[in-house]
């Protein structure tokens, strides 16, 4: 039941080494699938037929992921809508650099592109895989990571300051 919620449910958080887990799992099945198919078969049908729910998948994930960073899910929608922008633009950057001649103003304006895209992709890879959650419950759910027998941790937390220059009377 755990599974099912993790990758169908947009509701709860989830952290950084599940969501790694699963995107991982979630690429190599798309490798392995694209490989199959591009083999064996030439009906564009399967490919979708295998495409959605992978997409699902991944904006079930990516929607749990940044409530855990305590951001709405519709964020995930922004976050597809990069990545796909970027595989179309690379898919075209590609395309049109073996022989095309383009105008002064045309190659501006697909470097640019580049760079905001590139940005944008590396905020999206910062923001999910690098930062932390928040810390405790916040409106999506009990924090992730929190164990739930866990007694409450009265040690001093680290201040920033070494322990050398706190004076202890």
């Amino acid at each position: 039941m755990a599974w099912l919620w993790l990758l169908f449910s947009f509701k709860g958080r989830v952290g950084r080494a599940r969501y790694l887990v699963v995107e991982l799992a979630l690429l190599a099945l798309w490798l392995l699938l694209w490989l199959k198919l591009r083999l064996y078969s030439s009906a564009q049908w399967e490919h979708w037929l295998a495409a959605i729910p992978m997409l699902w998948v991944n904006l079930a994930v990516t929607a749990k992921r940044l409530h855990d960073r305590d951001r709405s899910g519709w964020w995930a929608v922004a976050v597809f809508a990069v990545n796909r922008l970027s595989y179309l633009y690379y898919g075209l950057f590609f395309g049109l650099a073996f022989g095309v001649d383009l105008s002064a103003a045309t190659q501006l304006l697909l470097v640019m592109s580049a760079i905001i895209l590139s940005l944008l992709q590396t905020w999206v890879v910062i923001e999910l895989f690098f930062l932390s959650g928040s810390d405790g419950p916040n409106r999506f759910g009990p924090d992730p990571t929190a164990t739930p027998d866990s007694p409450i941790d009265l040690r001093p937390q680290p201040t920033g300051i070494p322990d050398f220059l706190v004076s202890r009377h």
